[in-house]
């Protein structure tokens, strides 16, 4: 599928994929999805959302020297969230400005990546500096060999009420030409590609987010948190086009929603459900 990316060339995106195979490439990626719903622990009640997801990379990266590159794009979330709770069922919207810096000296197997999304956060009534929020993650790669590198970093995120740090550490495994198995903090993806025209994944990922909402007059700080695991299965509709069917259940649910001043106005767990995703992509370079 691919070779390794030689260490005196110049920094690229070879350096943080190990492997050039569709099922990794760089890819214009929009998707429906769907949460089932789910009851509450402790609560009346539960949740359910469907949500839709753009990820557009504007360029491909642009060089400063042979040590340093960047690139820019931009990732829209809108959320349908269906909630038995004080915001009811309500629209979310997540925007984002990507702004990724890519370094590594040549001859080096250490690569460095930082990423910076600024955006809004937001179920778009009253927008202020409360919608605003900074995601981001910094990070390195370590290439032990042609099919095997070590990842690690810390991901991090603010707004107008908190700052939150995760550290992660990970892997990129490829045991043969067909088959690539990535581990990054709490996300993991195996994919298998048996000929040119399919992939299988497997994919276990964390979800949810973090918006400002306001509701009868007041500012609310939504949290949810839900982790899916699911298998999917990509289809090659052309050269560069593939359409991907995903399916299989949440877990670790939790929806939080705190006042402006940070007192908790609901708090509570939630089982598992199923979840569905549709997808489309294209590869860009």
């Amino acid at each position: 599928m691919s070779s390794f990316v030689g260490a005196a060339e110049r920094v690229n995106l070879g350096d943080f994929l190990l492997s050039r195979s569709p099922a990794t490439a760089p890819s214009t990626k929009s998707s429906y999805s769907m949460l089932g719903e789910v009851d509450f622990d402790t609560a009346a009640g539960g949740f359910s959302y469907e949500r839709f997801e753009l990820d557009v990379p504007f360029n491909a990266p642009h060089y400063i020297n042979d040590n340093n590159a960047f690139m820019v794009g931009m990732d829209y979330k809108a959320t349908w969230l269906d909630s038995d709770t004080i915001i009811g069922d309500t629209d979310l919207h997540d925007f984002r400005l990507k702004l990724r810096w890519m370094y590594r000296q040549p001859g080096s197997k250490w690569s460095w990546m930082t990423l910076i999304q600024p955006g809004l956060a937001t179920d778009g009534n009253s927008v202020d500096m409360d919608d605003f929020s900074v995601n981001g993650q910094v990070g390195f790669r370590y290439a032990a060999s042609a099919d095997l590198a070590w990842i690690g970093g810390v991901v991090f995120f603010q707004n107008s009420m908190e700052t939150r740090v995760y550290p992660g550490i990970g892997f990129q495994w490829r045991p043969n030409d067909d088959l690539l198995v990535r581990l990054a903090g709490p996300n993991f993806k195996a994919s298998w590609q048996p000929n040119e025209n399919w992939i299988i994944h497997a994919v276990v990922a964390s979800g949810g987010g973090t918006w400002n909402v306001e509701e009868a007059g007041a500012d609310f700080d939504v949290r949810l948190r839900s982790y899916y695991a699911a298998v999917g299965v990509e289809r090659q509709l052309s050269e560069k086009l593939w359409l991907g069917l995903w399916g299989g259940m949440t877990f670790a649910n939790e929806l939080e929603i705190d006042t402006a001043s940070g007192t908790s106005v609901f708090e509570d767990d939630a089982d598992s459900g199923w979840f569905m995703k549709l997808g489309l992509r294209r590869i860009v370079w």
